[in-house]
């Protein structure tokens, strides 16, 4: 009995600045029919709800002008834990269709800067870039470029450490180059995975 391929509800895409994070989860959605829900936004909502003295991880510009790399790589990182209580909310509220006379889930990818795997049910994806690529994307920026090699070691980190404390759960590394079939790797991938996970029962 064949699985149909992506028929998992939803996928974290995570990856620091400077791999196409972005433009590879847009691009994963729309060949699964889904939408994205970016956690950029979810950010900005909780901003507006609450302040500095409340959620100071949320409110990290004077770190990010002027801090180490090292720095800005655990601010971004705290920044994503304390906003991961509203983004998993925002993830168990995904719309349900009902479609002939069943309730079916339509794709959700879930990304942007603070996108742990930790977040992840099914899948996670872990898109990585080579140093020199990043430092390209972004600019020859040396700050950027090492503050965001930090986070893909920590978020590869974080990986492997949710697949060990997870059995039920996949992570997936990509590497971004070749960008042209970089989203079929992924999803050639994770369908082979969830295949064999659910095609026997």
């Amino acid at each position: 009995m064949k699985v149909f391929p992506g028929s998992w509800p939803m996928t974290v895409v995570c990856g620091a600045s400077g791999t196409g994070r972005t433009r590879f989860a847009y691009a994963l959605a729309a060949k699964y029919n889904g939408h994205v829900v970016d956690t950029s936004d979810v950010l900005e909502a909780v901003r507006a709800m609450s302040d500095p003295s409340r959620h100071p991880e949320l409110f990290q510009e004077d770190v990010e002008r002027h801090g180490t790399a090292e720095e800005l790589a655990a601010a971004r990182l705290r920044a994503a834990e304390v906003l991961e209580p509203a983004v998993r909310a925002v993830m168990v509220k995904q719309p349900r269709l009902r479609l002939d006379g069943h309730y079916e889930f339509p794709h959700t990818v879930v990304t942007g800067r603070h996108a742990l795997p930790g977040l992840a049910w099914d899948f996670a994806v872990v898109l990585t870039e080579t140093e020199e690529q990043v430092h390209v994307n972004l600019g020859s920026q040396d700050l950027r470029t090492r503050t965001s090699m930090l986070v893909q070691e920590e978020l590869l980190r974080r990986g492997a450490e949710h697949r060990r404390n997870h059995v039920h759960c996949e992570v997936v590394r990509v590497p971004a180059r070749p960008w042209a079939d970089a989203v079929d790797r992924a999803g050639r991938d994770m369908n082979e995975l969830w295949d064999s996970r659910n095609a026997l029962g």
